[in-house]
């Protein structure tokens, strides 16, 4: 799954600056640097390059990035804490998303009258795992044109201790019938800047997602965008793809693929996040994983190490990263190459639970990260992961597929 959802959005769609759609923001409020920013006092250069190898030559890091940091005076730690939908968030959804028509169980194909989410007890090696979900669909005729429209939402938890135990998850479907409008690979826009086939421009299609994002993601932000590619296929049609993230107090949670918290479970969290494809009908797919409530303040301004002591930190730790697979006599080279330092939040797992995190400060580091064997070839395609996270008011080096 890692290696599928990383190719997702491809480096041209890196495009942060303009991609944001909310008002200005206010000026930041004074905190630990006083009336200074944070880039300022923690020493940010606005690039960075560096490079090294190990003895024998086969592993390689390259660092040739832009240096991203929001305008803040200051940061604070958070708690985040993982949730689910409830039945209330799910039939507003519902009543927002019927007009004129009427949606009907997809299994018992009996109309919807407004029922909560579903639950069933799983046996057999599941047991103790409750599974919540509902299923909705309708299918109607709009000026002759046959429409197909999917609610799903699901998620597990454990009994005994009510943990998530698979990710929450809310998918809609709003297309033509036979088209297929949920997110796989993603390409940067044409040469005008549009979505092939799409006759609406990129600000219209980003303002059919606003009209969507506002009512249930207000402090989501744009930050990243591209075209479906089609793949070839005739049920791909031209699509405009959406991704909006979380901002907290002016700084973004740093986008991440889904990963998962490395004690064996599927439930994922951290990687908060909204998808949407939309072309001229509007919105046609949207897809909500990961949903998170902010809490209470943990840590008010806490102190930042300088940019210099993290890029220490990571010229000497990067390398050891990957010079491990050196082990393997068919490795050709192991190569990371980054393209871009972002200062941002990450929710990180705490220790005592897997349903207690915190929005902490860190440093990631987006690029690739790959070996080379002999007999294979790797095309490099994007460069929207970190492939390396450092803490930024300690240094220590986070392993997000542990989620700490």
């Amino acid at each position: 799954m890692k290696k599928t959802a990383a190719a997702l959005v491809l480096s041209g769609l890196m495009a942060f600056s303009g991609c944001q759609t909310q008002a200005p923001r206010p000026p930041a409020q004074k905190g630990a640097y006083g009336d200074t920013q944070i880039a300022q006092s923690m020493g940010v250069p606005e690039h960075y390059t560096f490079s090294t190898q190990s003895e024998s030559g086969k592993s390689k890091v390259r660092v040739d990035a832009d240096v991203v940091v929001p305008p803040v005076n200051g940061v604070d730690v958070l708690k985040a804490n993982p949730k689910v939908f409830t039945d209330e968030e799910i039939q507003e959804f519902v009543r927002r998303h019927t007009n004129g028509f009427e949606w009907e169980h997809v299994m018992t194909k009996q109309p919807y009258r407004g029922e909560g989410l579903e639950t069933e007890e799983l046996d057999e090696q599941l047991m103790g795992m409750q599974r919540c979900s509902l299923w909705l669909q309708n299918q109607s005729s709009d000026d002759g044109v046959e429409r197909y429209r999917n609610l799903s939402v699901n998620f597990w938890i454990e009994e005994k201790t009510g943990d998530i135990a698979y990710t929450p998850s809310l998918t809609y479907v709003n297309t033509r019938r036979e088209e297929d409008p949920s997110v796989s690979t993603v390409r940067p826009l044409n040469e005008q800047n549009r979505a092939d086939d799409c006759t609406i421009s990129l600000e219209q299609a980003i303002a059919f997602a606003q009209e969507e994002i506002q009512h249930i993601f207000p402090d989501f932000f744009l930050s990243q965008y591209g075209q479906l590619d089609d793949g070839g296929s005739p049920y791909r049609p031209g699509y405009y793809v959406l991704k909006y993230t979380r901002k907290l107090n002016g700084i973004p949670v740093n986008i991440d693929i889904r990963r998962g918290v490395g004690d064996g479970s599927d439930y994922t969290a951290g990687t908060e996040s909204v998808w949407m494809t939309v072309n001229d009908d509007g919105v046609c797919w949207l897809e909500y994983a990961n949903p998170v409530l902010t809490g209470e303040l943990v840590e008010e301004n806490v102190d930042l190490l300088p940019f210099d002591a993290i890029m220490e930190i990571f010229e000497k730790v990067s390398l050891l990263s990957i010079q491990h697979l050196e082990i393997y006599e068919e490795l050709v080279e192991t190569v990371m190459d980054i393209k871009e330092i972002r200062f941002g939040y990450m929710a990180v797992r705490q220790s005592e639970s897997i349903g207690g995190y915190r929005y902490i400060p860190v440093w990631d580091f987006y690029g690739l990260r790959y070996p080379v064997y002999e007999g294979n070839q790797y095309f490099p395609e994007s460069f929207d992961e970190p492939v390396f996270t450092i803490n930024a008011m300690d240094g220590t080096v986070i392993d997000r597929d542990m989620g700490y």
